[in-house]
């Protein structure tokens, strides 16, 4: 990675798409999450310039993120089985009459 200052955020934008990165915004919650749950050598935080002054970027592996989603369908898969079997036993049943 470059370890230089991008000049706007479209850079930085061309800059992730060309090389697999992800980015998070300094000042979000996102960029506070990642930075405390990555290894050091797993990102790179950039100055970017915007009309408002210097932020910073965290640029990360796409990987990462696929990564992650992967691990919470896998997760979530015997929840949305149970939900289905549940909602497919509630349609066979009658529906209840008023009284």
């Amino acid at each position: 990675m470059t370890s230089a200052e991008f000049k706007d955020y479209v850079a930085v934008h061309n800059y992730a798409e060309a090389h697999g990165l992800e980015y998070v915004w300094e000042g979000t919650k996102a960029f506070e999450t990642r930075k405390a749950s990555l290894n050091p050598d797993q990102f790179e935080v950039h100055p970017v310039r915007t009309r408002k002054g210097i932020t910073n970027v965290l640029l990360f592996s796409k990987e990462i993120r696929t990564a992650e989603a992967q691990a919470y369908r896998k997760r979530m898969r015997p929840q949305q089985r149970a939900w289905y079997q549940r909602a497919m036993a509630s349609l066979s049943k009658p529906p209840r009459r008023k009284r």
